[in-house]
């Protein structure tokens, strides 16, 4: 299956699971309960790191992320719930690694993700908190910018990620108003395709790329519903990807593999409630 296909696949299974839901949400239900909007925006600070089989730092990319995520959520304290979550994120990072010759190399890196999530709260919310489970779409884009001594490329992925998240029960101070909430969250890719682009100096290059597990934490502040902060600490880890044949004009060349990957996430967002 091609990337796109695969990305097409993922995305419509996605809108059909949460239309089914919705509509079966709506039908069991005298008054349903209303939909609830959140769009939020921050920045995320993202550290992104290559590893060889042995332990090697190949490469690091640091920078910034612009954020937009929009959230619509239908769930009743008394009831089960559903969730649909769609972000955007996009950035430019400095990349810091070697040449093949191993000489120093500087250069940019933009990184583009889109994603969608489609969320299903089995159990009404209870005093200990929520359990969720999800299943995602994750699609990232990483283009390496070429410099005067190396090329660049681009890598595209396309991942489909179940996960479950808790989220705690509003907590509050005793004095000032202000008012908490935890989230903890793991989820793993169940399918991983990656595209490789080299500029025109390979041909493009297909293959199944490593399995990625990801472990986050949010804390919430807010002193009225509809306005909250929240930071974000999220914890990526990817594996090799499987080697694949490199082409150049349909001449095999070599071989292509995606190192381990590290990514390492802080983001700082206001959410709007409506």
């Amino acid at each position: 299956m091609t990337l796109p296909s695969f990305g097409r696949r993922c995305r419509k299974a996605l809108l059909l699971g949460a239309a089914a839901l919705l509509a079966s949400r709506f039908a069991g239900a005298a008054e349903p309960a209303p939909v609830q909007w959140d769009i939020s925006a921050g920045v995320r600070q993202r550290t992104l790191s290559e590893w060889s089989d042995g332990g090697a730092r190949l490469l690091t990319e640091k920078g910034a992320l612009a954020r937009v995520q929009l959230d619509a959520q239908l769930a009743a304290p008394g009831s089960p719930g559903l969730a649909l979550e769609a972000a955007v994120a996009d950035g430019r990072l400095d990349y810091e690694g070697r040449t093949q010759a191993g000489a120093p190399l500087a250069t940019s890196s933009r990184h583009r993700e889109n994603e969608l999530v489609l969320r299903w709260r089995p159990l009404p919310a209870a005093a200990w908190g929520e359990a969720w489970l999800g299943l995602g779409w994750l699609h990232t884009r990483r283009a390496i910018a070429s410099v005067a001594t190396a090329g660049g490329l681009t890598e595209t992925s396309s991942l489909l990620m179940p996960g479950v998240r808790w989220r705690s029960p509003v907590l509050s101070l005793p004095r000032g108003g202000l008012q908490w909430q935890l989230e903890a969250e793991w989820r793993a890719s169940a399918r991983h395709r990656l595209h490789v682009d080299y500029l025109g100096v390979f041909d493009d290059s297909s293959l199944n790329g490593g399995r990625r597990s990801e472990a986050a934490l949010r804390l919430s502040a807010f002193a009225a519903q509809d306005w909250r902060w929240t930071l974000e600490w999220r914890h990526a880890r990817q594996s090799a990807s499987e080697s694949a044949r490199l082409y150049r004009r349909s001449v095999p060349v070599g071989s292509v593999r995606q190192p381990k990957l590290r990514i390492d996430d802080v983001t700082l967002s206001l959410t709007r409630r409506f």
